[in-house]
């Protein structure tokens, strides 16, 4: 079975083609699938050091996603609630840096 990309079928358009989707939002065509290896290789970084985890939402309810943070503050979510913090409450090591990418 061929595994397809999730966006071979759009256009290859110049990275500084932006396209306004709302008051001060903005969608950057193509921005990073020259950075796409690299860019997958620091999110593995990070992940080893601060692996993907479920949070448990302030009323003890697991979260479907998957998730993990990296610079200098990371949202975390447990029964005392959301906030950002500067360490990961499972190693209590501050999380990864973030990529220079």
């Amino acid at each position: 079975m061929a595994v397809m990309d999730l966006f071979d079928d759009l256009p290859l358009l110049p990275e500084d083609v932006s396209v306004p989707i709302a008051p001060g939002a903005v969608l950057l065509r193509g921005f990073a699938r020259a950075r796409e290896v690299a860019l997958w290789q620091a999110a593995q970084a990070v992940m080893a050091q601060a692996p993907l985890r479920h949070m448990q939402t302030p009323g003890s309810h697991t979260m479907s996603v998957a998730m993990t943070n990296c610079g200098a503050l990371g949202w975390v979510s447990d029964p005392q609630g959301y906030r950002y913090s500067t360490h990961d409450p499972l190693s209590g090591q501050p999380w990864p840096a973030m990529p220079e990418c």
